[in-house]
């Protein structure tokens, strides 16, 4: 799709990441708040393209009765463009527009852990290269909650692919089993994987970042991925 289309966010984008690195409360505020605007404005336009430049039809009574509610958004885009939203999941965006609003209207005094703006940014990023075709680059490759959500991005993308060769269909009640009967997967990936959603799910939806804890996970995650890479 046409880079021109993403401008918008990309240059909210760029504004966040003026800020991020300064280290202040102010600042961190200013990024996070900064990066939610991006992810809110890439749905809207998102949504508002026509089919033949998004590749999905919305209707457009649909769009018009949630133009100004985020939550209605985040659900329609859910709703219509679920295929090119593999890895990444629609709470983890409900729970940062949260800490966004209490930023906003209650931000004096108040700063967002590293950790989670570098998260939030990297959703944003996940976003922007799924559904506009536009690749910001990764994250540094360190043991943070930023790489963690692309490490489970990518398991989740090579899962997903590898499920599709073999003509299963993913997510339905018993696709792990159909999954190590054919050889893609084993009982141990499946315990690993398990694992990973939970320490995972946890870390994005707390309210204190364990640092060991994401250290573990990533870790994890990129020997699960290597895994799933090898069979």
């Amino acid at each position: 799709m046409e880079h021109t289309w993403a401008s918008g966010a990309i240059e909210l984008l760029r504004h966040a990441d003026s800020h991020i690195h300064l280290e202040t409360a102010f600042d961190r505020r200013i990024a996070f708040i900064s990066i939610d605007n991006a992810v809110e404005t890439l749905i809207r336009t998102f949504l508002s393209l026509p089919s033949s430049k998004s590749g999905v039809k919305v209707p457009r009574n649909e769009f018009k009765a949630v133009e100004t509610s985020f939550p209605g958004l985040t659900e329609l885009l859910w709703k219509h463009a679920a295929a090119k939203l593999t890895g990444i999941d629609d709470a983890d965006i409900e729970h940062y527009h949260r800490i966004r609003n209490t930023l906003y209207h209650e931000g004096t005094g108040l700063s967002v852990d590293a950790q989670y703006l570098l998260a939030y940014r990297q959703i944003a990023v996940l976003l922007l290269k799924n559904l506009f075709g536009v690749d910001l680059g990764e994250p540094r490759p360190a043991p943070t909650l930023e790489r963690l959500i692309v490490l489970w991005n990518q398991i989740e993308k090579t899962l997903e692919a590898k499920l599709n060769k073999g003509g299963i269909t993913h997510r339905h009640a018993y696709y792990w089993e159909e999954a190590m009967r054919a050889g893609i997967i084993t009982g141990e990936d499946v315990r690993r994987i398990t694992e990973l959603r939970m320490i995972r799910n946890k870390q994005v939806h707390s309210s204190e970042v364990d640092r060991k804890q994401v250290e573990y996970a990533v870790h994890l995650a990129e020997s699960v991925l290597s895994s799933l890479k090898s069979k």
